[in-house]
């Protein structure tokens, strides 16, 4: 197998925290470029990781590169990959992988016309937990409800001081971190479809939704986030066999029935997010050297907007119980 030269698009908290220590942990990549407009915080990661070349944008990184980590803002998402693509550039498009159906299209459409590897960031996956997850659904019957209830919190790193805003985004808490969720949910329990959806956006952008979907096989599924409060931080699957209690997170655990446990991992227990993008980035290195699909394809990522984007196509206002009742009127 030989090296894949790599580079990186996007030199914000997500790229220096994990993607760039991710290459450093994968013997099979190699760390060439790095582009971002600051060209001077680019320029120090760089020589911290030994990176040959420093550009301001995707364009520089083009005749160097094999493959790109594409870990912009979401509004350039669709601009930075297509370019890349339509060079023959393999791309990984950090989640979500656009802000609408019609990017993650456009995305598609150059990918396929230019031949090359795509996968998106939804690094969730790689949890060992959520995978574990998947197998046991598959033996617990017939999904008759599920129930998501995720703190969101804000303390995922970022560097942007207009990093929430709805034009760059795409959205709120849907759209940044329930992504995963909802990419973990399809994932687990197949085609979903939305019901009704509730958030505080007012405006802005929302810090607390409610999401009702519904399963193939016409099953309740309930999702709830917020960034204001914690809860529960688990999902609940209720199966004509059994009921399963998953904690992707905080707390990592799979409960089935009576019995409960943890998934040993020793490497994942030691560094749990810098693991998954190990794994990750180790996965769309491997399908771009044999020509094997993904864990998490553009149709994935598109699955997960396209559920976002019918959500906020119905949305409502989310009721609190101090709310004057003429607010809704």
């Amino acid at each position: 197998m030989t090296e894949l030269r790599l580079g990186i698009v996007g030199c914000g908290a997500v790229a220096e925290l994990y993607h760039l220590p991710a290459v450093a942990a994968c013997p099979d990549v190699r760390l060439v470029g790095l582009a971002d407009p600051r060209r001077e915080h680019a320029a120090e990661l760089a020589e911290r990781y030994g990176a040959e070349l420093v550009t301001e944008g995707a364009a520089g990184l083009i005749d160097a590169v094999d493959a790109v980590v594409v870990a912009t803002p979401n509004s350039l998402h669709a601009e930075a990959a297509i370019e890349l693509a339509r060079a023959g550039v393999h791309v990984l498009v950090e989640k979500p992988l656009a802000r609408t159906t019609a990017e993650c299209d456009a995305i598609a459409d150059a990918v396929a016309a230019a031949g090359v590897v795509a996968a998106v960031g939804h690094d969730f996956r790689h949890f060992p937990v959520a995978r574990a997850a998947r197998e046991l659904l598959d033996l617990v019957g017939d999904v008759e409800s599920a129930e998501l209830l995720q703190s969101a919190g804000g303390n995922w790193p970022h560097t942007s001081a207009d990093a929430f805003t709805r034009d760059r985004m795409g959205g709120g808490v849907l759209i940044d971190f329930g992504v995963h969720m909802l990419d973990l949910l399809g994932w687990w329990l197949g085609p979903l479809e939305v019901e009704s959806y509730r958030d505080d956006a007012q405006g802005g952008v929302e810090t607390e939704c409610e999401l009702r979907l519904r399963t193939a096989s016409g099953a309740e599924v309930l999702v709830e986030l917020t960034r204001l409060r914690e809860m529960r931080d688990t999902t609940i699957v209720r199966a004509s066999r059994a009921t399963v209690e998953i904690g992707i997170f905080e707390p990592a655990l799979l409960r089935l029935g009576a019995l409960s446990g943890d998934v040993p991992d020793p490497e994942f227990e030691r560094a749990p997010i810098r693991t998954v993008f190990v794994r990750q980035l180790t996965d769309f290195a491997h399908a771009v050297h044999t020509g094997s699909p993904p864990a998490v394809s553009l149709a994935d990522g598109r699955r997960v907007v396209e559920l976002v984007e019918r959500a906020y196509a119905v949305r409502e206002p989310l009721r609190r119980a101090w709310d004057w009742p003429e607010a809704y009127a």
